[in-house]
């Protein structure tokens, strides 16, 4: 439970990095100052990460601060390679696979927690679907986040 929540807290640290880009908060004083303040005070990333990504202030320094994290510099080289994955669909992938390990161990409340995102992301896939659907883009459909699907990347690269 404790990794779920600090890997949580890890993405929610870099997507207001990422989102910061372009607007005030990405100002030198507003830097130190509001955007260090909206960083988690937890995860894999505090206090030694977040205090670096509050230094940031282009992509390319956000890709070299996440390449000392190994967990993340795998996300981020996806991020940077591939123009028709985001990022959010990265950590979306990884969220649900770690969800899906959260209901093999036992006496503890990970499982209901990883129920309830699971169900979430259930749910960001049939609107998902249903948005391709009424928008005639019937050939994005196959880009959502499978759950418990023999089909998931993760599983696919295993059976191989």
């Amino acid at each position: 439970m404790g990794d779920l929540l600090k890997t949580r807290a890890d993405t929610n640290a870099i997507n207001i990095t990422l989102n910061s880009f372009g607007t005030p908060l990405n100002e030198p004083a507003m830097r130190s100052s509001d955007r260090k303040r909206l960083y988690p005070a937890v995860g894999h990333l505090y206090p030694m990460g977040t205090s670096m990504l509050s230094d940031v202030s282009s992509e390319e320094e956000l890709g070299r601060v996440l390449q000392i994290f190994p967990q993340y510099s795998a996300i981020w080289s996806i991020h940077a390679n591939s123009p028709d994955k985001s990022i959010d669909d990265a950590f979306y992938e990884r969220d649900v696979q770690a969800l899906e390990l959260a209901f093999e161990s036992q006496m503890h409340f990970a499982s209901f927690y990883a129920y309830v995102k699971l169900k979430e992301q259930e749910i960001r896939n049939l609107v998902w679907i249903t948005e391709c659907i009424l928008q005639a883009q019937k050939d994005e459909i196959s880009k959502y986040v499978p759950v418990f699907s023999f089909h998931a990347p993760w599983r696919a690269q295993k059976s191989r």
